[in-house]
C-alpha cells in the first residue's frame, strides 16, 4: 500500500496495544444476557423451553442480541458509514429483517440465492451488494432483476456482463451500477482467514484497477460507481483493518483524479473478529470507528467527495447471539475415556467440528442447566455420524452429563447449518427459531428422513 504522507515517521509511531483477550463462552454469555447462575436463556427464553417445544438439534437465535450488534456498529461508525449484513454467515431471511429493524442499509450477498434473500427481506428496498468470485449468468441476472450491484472481480466477469446486457435481456435499458472490487496486493495483519495477498482468486489487482476504470467508462454498458476491498476474514487487528480502508480511499482518490466523474461509494469489507475459541481476543471496534472516520475526514480535506460508505460484517453481528442445541443420547467409556454421543453432529454445524479451520480447536460448549457449570468431568463430545470428524471436543471439562441432558454450543450464529455437509449420511436438518420480546417463533422448519429423497431421480 502507499504511504500515507499525513502520518508521523516510522520511528515516533508506537506499536499497537495488543487485542484484549475474552473468553469465548462469556463473550457469547454476554451477547445472550445471560447473567449469573442458572439455566441458559436464550432471549429471555430458557434453552430447556426451545428444545421441549421445537426439539433438538435446533438452532436458537437471538434477536435482541443481534440488533445490540447492530446498534453498537453503527454508533462506532456513525450515520457516515452503512451497515451490510452479510449473508454467506447467515441466509436466514428472519434474520436480515431484524438487521435491517435495527438500522442496517442492506446485505451483501454471493449468490443469486442470497439475492432472493435479500429482495424478499421486509424492508423498501434495501441495498444489496453482490460480491464474489464466478458469478454465473444466472447470477448475473438474478442481481439485474433485484437491482442489485455487482462488485466486479475480475476483467472477464466484466466482459461476461456486457456481453449480456448488449443481448437486449434484463438490464439492457440502462446503465447498470457497478463497483470493482480490489485485491490490494498484500495480506490484511491479524486475519485468520486472508481474502487478500500478492495473489487472490479475489478481486483486481491493485495495479489493474484504474486500466478496468478506463474500459468502464469508454463502453458506456455500466457506470462505475464504487470500490470495494475485503482484506480478511476473523480480524483482530483494528489497524490493520483501517490501513486497508485508507488504501481504498487513496485508490479512490487517483481514480477521481484521471475520470470526468468522482466515484460515489466505497465497501470496506468487515471481518471482524469475533471470540468463538478458548481464550479469543477481541476486536477493538470503537479504535475501527474512530480510524476509518480519521481516513474519511483526511479524504475530505484532500479534496475528495462525501461518498457513501459502507462496512460488510456477518460473524461479528450474528455469531454471538445464536446456539446450536443438542441432546445426550449415549455415554460410553473407552480406553480411559468417556464420549458423550449427540444428536447433533458436523453435518448440521460443521465449523465446530472444525470445518474451514487450519487448526482445530474447539467451540465454547457448556451444559445448558447451567453454562458456567465447567464440573469434574472430562468429555469428549461427538455426533451421530459414522466418521471420527464428527467431533466437536475431546476431553473438556464438563458437568457429569447423563443421556437426556441438554448441550449447548455457544457462538452459533454464524457459519452454522448452510455452512455444513448437511446432506452427508441423511440425517433430518435441524430446526432454527428466532426468539424476540414477543416470544419464539420457527423460522426453518425440521428436516424429514424424506427429504434425502426430494431432488433424486429414477
Amino acid at each position: 500500500m502507499p504511504a500515507d504522507p499525513s502520518a508521523p515517521p516510522t520511528s515516533a509511531v508506537e506499536p499497537p496495544e495488543p487485542p484484549a483477550v475474552t473468553s469465548a463462552r462469556d463473550a457469547a454469555l454476554a451477547a445472550l444476557g445471560h447473567a449469573g447462575t442458572g439455566p441458559l436463556r436464550i432471549g429471555g427464553v430458557s434453552a430447556a423451553d426451545l428444545a421441549a417445544r421445537f426439539g433438538t438439534p435446533l438452532y436458537a437465535h437471538d434477536a435482541g442480541a443481534l440488533r445490540d450488534r447492530v446498534q453498537a456498529v453503527r454508533k462506532a461508525f456513525g450515520d457516515r458509514v452503512g451497515v451490510l449484513l452479510a449473508l454467506k454467515a447467515n441466509p436466514l431471511r428472519a434474520l436480515l429483517e431484524v438487521a435491517l429493524s435495527a438500522g442496517a442499509a442492506g446485505a451483501e450477498v454471493a449468490s443469486a440465492g442470497e439475492v432472493l434473500v435479500a429482495a424478499t427481506a421486509a424492508n423498501d428496498g434495501p441495498m444489496i451488494q453482490f460480491a464474489g468470485p464466478g458469478k454465473s449468468t444466472l447470477d448475473l441476472e438474478t442481481a439485474l432483476r433485484h437491482g442489485a450491484r455487482l462488485h466486479l472481480e475480475s476483467e472477464g466477469e466484466y466482459e461476461r456482463l456486457v456481453a449480456l446486457l448488449r443481448t437486449g435481456g434484463v438490464g439492457s435499458e440502462r446503465r447498470v451500477e457497478v463497483a470493482i472490487r480490489v485485491n490490494p496486493g498484500v495480506a490484511q495483519d491479524g486475519s485468520r482467514l486472508r481474502m487478500a495477498d500478492a495473489s487472490s482468486r479475489f478481486g483486481i489487482d491493485r495495479e489493474r484497477v484504474a486500466a478496468l476504470a478506463r474500459r468502464i467508462d469508454a463502453d458506456g454498458v455500466c457506470e462505475l460507481v464504487g470500490l470495494h476491498v475485503y482484506g480478511g476474514s476473523q480480524s483482530f487487528e483494528a489497524a490493520a483493518w483501517v490501513a486497508t480502508a485508507r488504501d481504498l480511499c487513496d485508490l479512490a482518490a487517483e481514480l477521481d483524479a484521471a475520470r470526468a466523474t468522482p466515484l460515489r461509494s466505497l465497501n470496506f469489507g468487515g471481518g471482524f473478529g469475533w471470540p468463538v475459541y478458548g481464550r479469543d481476543p477481541s476486536f477493538d471496534l470503537e479504535s475501527a470507528g474512530t480510524g476509518l472516520l480519521e481516513v474519511l475526514d483526511r479524504a475530505r480535506r484532500a479534496g475528495a467527495p462525501d461518498r457513501t460508505c459502507y462496512v460488510e460484517l456477518g460473524r461479528y453481528l450474528l455469531a454471538g447471539g445464536g446456539v446450536f442445541l443438542s441432546r445426550v443420547v449415549d455415554l460410553k467409556d473407552s480406553g480411559g475415556r468417556r464420549h458423550a454421543v449427540l444428536d447433533g453432529g458436523m453435518h448440521q454445524f460443521g465449523a465446530a467440528a472444525g470445518l474451514g479451520a487450519v487448526m482445530r480447536r474447539s467451540f465454547a460448549i457448556v451444559a445448558a442447566a447451567d453454562p458456567l457449570d465447567e464440573g469434574a468431568a472430562k468429555l469428549s463430545l461427538g455426533g451421530p455420524l459414522c466418521t471420527p470428524a464428527d467431533r466437536f471436543a475431546t476431553e473438556v471439562p464438563m458437568p457429569d452429563l447423563q443421556v437426556g441432558d441438554l448441550v449447548a454450543v455457544l457462538n452459533a450464529g454464524a457459519y452454522g447449518l448452510t455452512f455444513s455437509p448437511a446432506r452427508f449420511l441423511g440425517h433430518p436438518s435441524p430446526a432454527e427459531v428466532l426468539v424476540d420480546a414477543d416470544g419464539a417463533r420457527l423460522v426453518r422448519r425440521r428436516g424429514e428422513p424424506a427429504d434425502v429423497l426430494a431432488d433424486q431421480l429414477p
